[in-house]
């Protein structure tokens, strides 16, 4: 009996001691992300970031070959700062899509990452060879869970 009442009450100081921790203890929350560039670049060069245009918008383009890559950087704004959040990245071919491994067509290409909060992140779509490039308009998408936070949009000739 006095060890089920000790051991009842070495539970009870053990949530005590450690509800705090439980209350203060948070979830990170994404805001936003703000696009700090995106851009092009070619065969063996770095992707060069352009400035994002405020006043009044143009899909960039760019005539592909193989090597060719295109990405944005975007910088995660929430709370708190340095905590880790899962980013998918959403490439949109156009038709009729690129070849995946299988050989199927597919227009849609997704990459899970971890990103943090207040850093910079970045990702690049490159061209491997001739048969990957399908020439329109290409479409990057950045979201968390099920919220979209940004999209840029590519012109490949």
């Amino acid at each position: 009996m006095k060890v089920n009442r000790f051991l009842g009450m070495a539970v009870t100081i053990a949530a005590l001691t450690l509800s705090p921790a439980l209350v203060f203890a948070q979830t990170p929350r994404i805001q936003m992300v703000e696009v700090v560039s995106s851009g092009f670049s070619g065969p063996g060069e770095k992707v060069v970031l352009g400035k994002i245009r405020r006043t009044f918008s143009r899909t960039p383009g760019m005539k592909a070959t193989p090597g060719t890559a295109f990405g944005i950087t975007v910088r995660p704004v929430g709370e708190p700062a340095g905590a880790e959040i899962a980013l998918r990245w959403v490439w949109k071919a156009p038709r009729p899509g690129v070849r995946n491994k299988s050989g199927k067509l597919v227009r849609q290409i997704s990459e899970e990452t971890v990103a943090k909060i207040g850093d910079e992140t970045q990702r690049t779509y490159e061209f491997k060879d001739a048969s990957d490039i399908v020439r329109g308009n290409w479409r990057v998408e950045v979201w968390n869970g099920r919220r979209r936070l940004a999209v840029r949009r590519f012109a490949i000739r």
